[in-house]
């Protein structure tokens, strides 16, 4: 198992793919404060109201949020496309004869992408704080163990979110199904259709403020500062589920 791993992390490492995903999170996070910058500065020369820029940024802000702009789906789309590298170039017959179960593939490539998406989180800490020095003061005081509970929060919902893909791309072997669900987990955009769903259980049933964007693992990756609890449930749940049912369905799939 433990050379299946290190043969994952060596084939996301020589990627292209990986690499590409990995400069664009870095450009985007890079690019955050200076567009928002920007925008300040035309919405002043086009409106009659002021808009002030803020002078200064909490470190602590940077710090809980490791997945700036665009940089969620980015990396839930580099997950999609290193799921499915082995099936795609054909050696993934060779590989999983040699495991005493096919299924510790699926478990391999679950452990691979924590790697990445630990990378991905620290790439965006360290260029959205390298595009803000040119433009904001980065101000220390904070609650840092605060921040630090929220990075780790989000780590574990990215991990859920990429083991719902991993179902999708490694186990039904889909990877367009897995890529447009990148999309719609890391742009939000399924909030629609969690809107959609409360409205049509609303009919039947009394909901209250509740709502199933609550326990969705992609809306609280996106909130900023998700509830200790709730981040931590929706993580298990959405893993304790999703990985075990993504290794019994690969098993019992021939792989080509």
């Amino acid at each position: 198992m433990g050379n299946l791993i290190r043969m994952d992390l060596y084939r996301m490492r020589r990627s292209k793919a990986f690499l590409v995903s990995l400069i664009l999170a870095a450009a985007s996070a890079l690019l955050m404060t200076p567009a928002a910058w920007g925008l300040a500065q035309l919405a002043n020369l086009l409106g009659e109201t002021k808009q002030v820029f803020p002078e200064s940024v909490a470190l602590v802000s940077a710090v809980s949020d490791p997945f700036p702009m665009l940089n969620a789906m980015i990396g839930m789309l580099a997950a999609c496309t290193f799921f499915f590298s082995d099936l795609e170039f054909g050696y993934i017959k060779n590989i999983a004869g040699q495991m005493p179960k096919k299924g510790y593939t699926v478990l391999s490539k679950f452990i691979a992408v924590m790697v990445q998406n630990a990378l991905f989180m620290a790439v965006g800490i360290a260029c959205s704080l390298l595009g803000t020095v040119f433009f904001q003061r980065i101000a220390l005081e904070g609650d840092y163990p605060r921040a630090l509970l929220t990075l780790l929060l989000k780590f574990l919902l990215m991990q859920a979110c990429c083991t719902i893909l991993l179902l999708l791309v490694s186990a039904v072997q889909n990877k367009s199904l897995g890529s447009v669900m990148a999309v719609l987990m890391g742009s939000g955009l399924l909030s629609l259709v969690y809107m959609g769903i409360d409205a049509g259980l609303r009919q039947f049933i009394r909901m209250g403020a509740f709502s199933i964007a609550q326990i969705m693992p992609d809306q609280l990756l996106r909130a900023d500062a998700p509830k200790t609890a709730d981040a931590l449930l929706v993580s298990a749940v959405t893993i304790g589920v999703f990985l075990p049912l993504a290794i019994r369905v690969f098993d019992r799939r021939d792989v080509k």
